[in-house]
């Protein structure tokens, strides 16, 4: 179609196209719908919050699909997790990320709580799904995000949500640690404990096949093994840890060795959550009281071989000290005297170095870590010593000899 339109003297000529009248009766039910989705939340596993979860699931995925405006999006569920952290709701997650994708018009929950807890985590969640222009509907206190005036009581809310939660984590500490003053073992969590199995009632009782290692374990470092060839065997053998995994590592090793679970006792609070809202937990050094009880479960280790453990960890520890090294067993099949040969001057282990004397350069000899090879060094003098100097191949004559003598 063309329309003529004036303007002054001349005469322009504007062109429109003209309409598809193939598609005008054609219209999409769907495009005037909102993509309503539901998130739903409980914080415990108990029977009266699975109950309320199951009822919220059920109403909210009735209300959208038999409101006629609203096109069912889908119901997003996180069970039994906490509202003061983001970081392990997968479904609240799952649902910032759909929502950024254009999935989502529209997210309808029960009330602010359970939609978040963390004041900070819940505004910022609330103001990106805004700038996304998805409006998320409370029921509960039936406020729309859209809305210009709904931060702010949504802030009010949210912060007495999240004092609400604070309070709830103290008075379960609380009780907690009662529990810990009776010895209770049922209140420590140990779901991967090596060598031990929780009945129902929540007890520790002993895992025979794990429990072999565990004496195995104990008695190979009696005999002076280190952690890493005792590590070094279970790796080989195809032992599983209890996180599942085939390799063995020292701090699993040393964790096994320095555990008094393992004689049948319990000290209880060595860690704690510094945080109720990250569950951070840290180790403590102190801060809060500990309580050790005995005999609280079935032993794996005798009391006297766990003492004598711990005794040869003070005396490898003395031994570090006294001589200036950084760990008391040595490996390395190349070098088998290091960390092994003392310095009669000093006390300090020697060490192998390769000579670059003239006379003798490119030959190996050891020496004291401490020992001055040069005059014009910049080491303090206090700090030097003139020990010993032997040559490689002379410590490996008198040891063969020494051998031979024993033999």
């Amino acid at each position: 179609m063309t329309i003529i339109q004036r303007r002054g003297p001349k005469r322009v000529f504007v062109l429109y196209p003209l309409p598809n009248t193939l598609n005008l009766e054609v219209t999409d039910n769907n495009e005037s719908k909102l993509r309503v989705a539901a998130y739903c939340r409980v914080s415990s596993s108990s029977e009266e919050q699975i109950s309320s979860y199951n009822a919220q699931v059920q109403y909210f995925k009735n209300y959208i699909i038999e409101n006629p405006e609203y096109d069912f999006a889908g119901i997003y569920m996180d069970k039994g997790i906490s509202g003061t952290n983001l970081r392990r709701r997968e479904d609240f997650n799952r649902l910032m990320q759909d929502a950024r994708e254009n999935k989502v018009d529209m997210i309808i929950t029960k009330s602010l709580s359970r939609f978040g807890r963390n004041t900070l985590d819940c505004l910022n969640s609330i103001r990106e799904l805004r700038a996304l222009g998805v409006d998320v509907f409370f029921e509960k206190e039936n406020i729309h995000t859209k809305t210009s005036e709904g931060e702010v009581p949504i802030t009010l809310i949210s912060a007495v949500a999240q004092n609400e939660s604070l309070n709830q984590s103290e008075n379960i500490k609380w009780g907690i640690r009662r529990k810990y003053e009776k010895g209770c073992i049922q209140s420590i969590p140990s779901g991967k404990f090596f060598g031990y199995n929780k009945d129902e009632a929540g007890k520790l009782i002993i895992n025979e096949a794990q429990a072999i290692i565990v004496r195995r374990i104990y008695q190979e470092f009696l005999e002076g093994h280190g952690y890493y060839k005792i590590a070094e065997h279970l790796t080989e053998e195809g032992v599983v840890t209890e996180c599942g995994n085939l390799v063995w590592s020292c701090s699993t090793l040393k964790k096994i060795l320095t555990n008094e679970k393992y004689k049948g006792d319990t000290l209880f609070q060595k860690t704690y959550n510094a945080d109720y809202l990250t569950k951070r937990r840290i180790k403590n050094n102190g801060d809060l009281l500990k309580y050790y009880h005995e005999d609280t479960h079935p032993a794996i280790i005798d009391k006297n071989t766990w003492e004598c453990v711990q005794l040869e960890f003070v005396r490898q520890a003395g031994f570090i000290k006294e001589h200036s090294t950084n760990k008391y067993h040595q490996h390395s099949k190349e070098l088998p005297f290091s960390g092994k040969l003392i310095c009669k001057n000093c006390g300090h282990t020697l060490i192998r170095r390769e000579s670059k004397r003239t006379k003798d350069k490119g030959e190996y000899y050891w020496c004291c870590k401490r020992y001055r090879a040069e005059k014009n060094s910049t080491v303090e003098q206090d700090r030097c010593c003139n020990g010993i100097r032997i040559k490689d191949a002379v410590l490996a004559e008198m040891f063969i000899k020494a051998l031979n003598q024993l033999i």
